[in-house]
């Protein structure tokens, strides 16, 4: 099967209070004009592969600018279980393990669990972790002294393809992804949770899913490089320290789940225009708030998100977001499974500053929950 496209998947992870600061004081610098940007070309695939790391550092910034809450799906995962979407289906007698093995440049890859929908995927992976470098890389990322996102010691870079039905068209793109990882022993385990930005898996998809590689950066030369570019605002990126390469393919035994369910919308404020769609792994909900009168060239502002569940502020369960500052149409993704009918969530749309990522004031909300679920045949 040809290989049509890969994506690397980069966990997004909060930037510590000392760098933000410092990434914040360059950002005013560059709207002002003193520095100049440069901007470079890399090939994605190429086999010295440099990693575009201003642009990560990019994304986690805006990120926790906009939205504090949003960090990942699976934070502090240990496997994809931990999405509360995955646990639903499983918790409610739903198979989702599997014992696949595949083996590219003698390195057996293990998938254990796999289940989607429509709209959303999520698999665990694992490995012999029989490779003295690759331990050492781990543990250098694993340190708790880290500078450049302390927090994101659990990040895996990922390369990935998913066909349906032995079609040569790769589907993996127009996706929000997370990869993390954990060791146990002398064992490496992944989790990869993804979800797209419209239903592209077919209702009757037979899935394969194929791993192209795993990469590792050596985190001291990150936060070193990291160090260096904070203080001049210029880009920066290090080369991969060890890859493997191949093409893993797994033939997947479960089709997508077709549950749905109808969702009632309550204690509307200052929201208009709530549609919800829910299946077996997610939620997405779109919106309308009055997002241009809270923004101006002045202050800028953007939406951020505080979800609740069961009136508890809840910050792993909200996937996407993505916002239209002209329209007001905001649109996300949260992990609430369509075979959940008792929880009720609060969505809390909050006007935040764009430089502090303070949030300067509550814009409106809306209350939600499931209903009856069904089967969408």
């Amino acid at each position: 099967m040809d290989k049509k496209k890969n994506e690397i998947i980069i966990q997004e992870k909060e930037i510590p209070k000392e760098v933000m600061e410092k990434l914040v004081q360059n950002r005013e610098n560059l709207l002002n004009n003193p520095i100049k940007q440069e901007k470079k070309k890399f090939k994605m695939r190429y086999k010295k592969q440099i990693i575009i790391t201003l642009a990560l550092a990019a994304s986690l910034i805006l990120i926790a600018l906009i939205n504090p809450q949003i960090n990942t799906a699976i934070k502090n995962a240990l496997g994809i279980s931990q999405d509360s979407g995955v646990a639903m289906v499983e918790n409610n007698g739903i198979q989702s393990e599997l014992n696949l093995t595949s083996t590219q440049n003698g390195r057996e890859i293990t998938l254990t669990k796999f289940v989607s929908t429509k709209k959303k995927f999520a698999f665990d992976y694992q490995f012999k972790l029989d490779d003295e470098k690759l331990k050492e890389l781990l543990e250098k990322q694993r340190s708790p002294d880290r500078v450049f996102t302390k927090n994101a010691t659990d990040t895996q870079h990922i390369d990935l393809g998913l066909f349906v039905n032995d079609s040569n068209e790769d589907i993996f793109g127009g996706v929000s992804s997370q990869s993390t990882f954990r060791i146990e022993g002398d064992i490496f385990y992944g989790s990869v949770v993804a979800t797209f930005n419209r239903e592209k898996i077919p209702e009757d998809a037979k899935l394969t899913l194929h791993i192209y590689k795993l990469s590792w950066q050596d985190a001291e030369e990150l936060d070193q490089a990291f160090i260096e570019a904070s203080n001049t605002g210029s880009p920066f990126g290090v080369l991969d320290a060890l890859e493997y390469e191949g093409d893993w393919r797994f033939d997947i035994d479960y089709k997508p789940l077709t549950q749905t369910a109808d969702t009632q919308i309550s204690n509307v404020n200052n929201i208009t225009d709530i549609k919800a769609t829910s299946d077996a792994l997610q939620t997405t909900i779109r919106f309308i708030a009055p997002l241009k009168e809270f923004s101006t060239p002045e202050k800028p502002c953007t939406p951020g998100i505080t979800l609740y569940k069961d009136g508890i502020e809840v910050e792993n369960q909200l996937f996407t977001q993505i916002s239209n500052l002209e329209t007001g149409e905001i649109e996300l993704s949260i992990s609430l499974s369509s075979l959940d009918t008792t929880s009720v969530y609060k969505i809390q749309v909050n006007d935040v500053d764009n430089f502090s990522g303070e949030t300067i004031k509550e814009v409106g909300f809306f209350e939600l929950q499931n209903k009856e679920s069904k089967s969408s045949k």
